[in-house]
This record gives C-alpha cells, structure tokens and sequence, in this order.
C-alpha cells in the first residue's frame, strides 16, 4: 500500500453551547418543570379532596346505620379515649368514632393530610375554631344534648358531622351546617354567652346536620 492509497482522516470538532446558551437551555427546562410539579401537586390536592368527599359519604351511612340500630347518634363520649379538640372528636387524635367500629365500618378513616391544631392553648375552645385556611386538615364530629340551643327548628340531640379543609375544591359548594339568623352576629358559645346562632360552616369546610 502507497502513501496514496491511505486515506487521511479528519475530525471536525463543532462549536460547543455557550455559557450564555446553556443557561438558556437551563431556564428552559426549570419552567417546565416547575410546571409540570405544579400541574402533579394540583392533581394531587384534587385527589385528595374527592377521597375526604367519598369518606364523608361512607362515614355518614355508618352513622345512620348507627341510629336505626340505637334510635340516636353516638354520644362524645363513646367517639374517642381522648379529650379531642374543644370537646370535639377529631381524626387526627386516637380512636375517632370507636363507636361505629367494628359494627357498622371496619375501619374509620382519616383526613388524606389529618393534621390538626394545638389541642390546649389556654383557650377553652382552643384552636379548634381558628380562621382558615391555617394549615389544618382532620375529620370531626360533634354530639350536642337534648339542652343545647343555636336557634334551630329541632328539639332533643343532634350531632355536627363533617371535614375542616378542602384543597382545591370550591367550599361554597360545599354544605353548611348553620343555625338560627345568618350571617351569625350574636352569641354562639353556650356557658360563654348566649348562644342566638352558630355557623359551623365558618370553623368547617363541610359541615352537616345529623338530626333525630
């Protein structure tokens, strides 16, 4: 083989990205992900409330089961070993609703977050009633006596029923528990002032009635 019979090979090395064009690629990619998290977080709020929506409804036909068994809604003391919050029986202390387990719901389940406020803050009704949004997330339930009064058309026990906060969902289409005149201006704590109304629907994203 002769010198001319070789073939002589070259590289061509192109012009690399400049550092002002990998910053570019950079931003670019940082806003697609940055969107993409947004869009899967979003996604993941709206799943979130569909499965406290769908718990709400499994959790009132056990306790309406409940009351054509017993002829009356779990009392508070039978819905948790706990002091709960203010009173209240709250998913995200022990044993919520024990009094529907194992007859009438095998499992009680949960907020998808189930975080809650601090239970005592020298505050008779702690932080149970707190602006939101703040932050919290949970279950609760409620069971007022024959002796209570908010202005509402019943007499004897009924119980409050419901979830503090929606994620991603309009709450205004949501139900409300409320009681006498509204908007509620007037007394609402009963040993604290005179109760003339209550809006749990300003404490609760959804709220309900359980009445006899």
């Amino acid at each position: 083989m002769t010198h001319d019979d070789k073939k002589t090979v070259r590289f061509s090395y192109g012009a690399g990205f400049t550092l002002i064009e990998l910053l570019v690629v950079i931003a670019i990619i940082s806003v697609l992900a940055s969107v993409v998290l947004a869009s899967v977080n979003s996604a993941r709020a709206k799943a979130r409330d569909a499965r406290r929506l769908s718990d709400m409804k499994q959790i009132q036909l056990a306790l309406q089961l409940f009351y054509d068994t017993n002829n009356r809604y779990p009392s508070v003391a039978e819905s948790g070993d706990d002091p709960g919050l203010a009173g209240w029986r709250v998913s995200f202390l022990p044993n919520f609703l024990a009094a529907l387990t194992p007859t009438y719901m095998p499992i009680i389940p949960g907020d998808p977050i189930n975080s809650g406020p601090p239970v005592s803050d020298g505050n008779p009704f702690g932080s149970m009633f707190n602006s939101r949004p703040d932050g919290t997330f949970f279950y609760m339930y409620y069971n007022y006596g024959a002796g209570s009064s908010y202005g509402y058309s019943w007499s004897g026990p009924f119980s409050v029923f419901g979830f503090r906060s929606v994620e991603a969902t309009d709450k205004t289409k949501l139900p409300k528990a409320q009681c006498g005149p509204m908007p509620c201006t007037g007394g609402s704590y009963p040993g604290i002032n005179t109760p003339t109304c209550r809006d749990w629907s300003s404490e609760f994203d959804y709220s309900i009635f359980l009445v006899p």
